[in-house]
């Protein structure tokens, strides 16, 4: 009889620990909302913005689709978003979001603060995370989609 009581809170304590585990895997991340702003469009920060993404964060080689057929797998449509093929040996299936200023399959909906929220808080426009970019290269990153 002790032996089924053991049991019973053993697998009582498991059950718990499932509980609040999957609580802390399925809540959705905490955020501020996002702030109102509008981003500079200096010619000085698009610059900055253009080579933050196509230099430093090198952002294309994800988010732009991209021809593996040939060497290196240059990129036919920068921001685009991408399927990466399985022949990579990436694990589960990796999909990079469609980062135009298309207002149905990008993000030319999303206001500039929704854009800094993202890159700054990890946190897209319905929830989901990303992270860490200092303020001012993600505003000139910001500017520079916004053209």
């Amino acid at each position: 009889m002790n032996e089924t009581k053991f049991i019973k809170i053993g697998l009582a304590g498991l059950a718990s620990v499932a509980l609040v585990a999957a609580y802390f895997v399925l809540r959705p991340p905490q955020s501020a909302p996002p702030r109102e702003l509008r981003v500079s469009m200096t010619p000085e920060v698009i610059a900055r913005g253009k080579f933050i993404y196509n230099v430093a964060g090198d952002c294309d080689s994800c988010h732009g689709e991209r021809d593996f057929s040939k060497f290196g797998g240059p990129v036919l449509l920068s921001g685009s978003g991408f399927l990466f093929p399985p022949e990579l040996g990436l694990p589960g299936k990796v999909v990079a979001s469609n980062i135009t200023m298309d207002v149905e399959t990008g993000i030319g909906a999303w206001s500039d603060g929704e854009k800094l929220r993202a890159n700054r808080e990890g946190i897209g426009r319905y929830g989901h995370s990303f992270r860490h970019t200092s303020d001012s290269d993600a505003q000139a990153l910001v500017a520079s989609l916004n053209t």
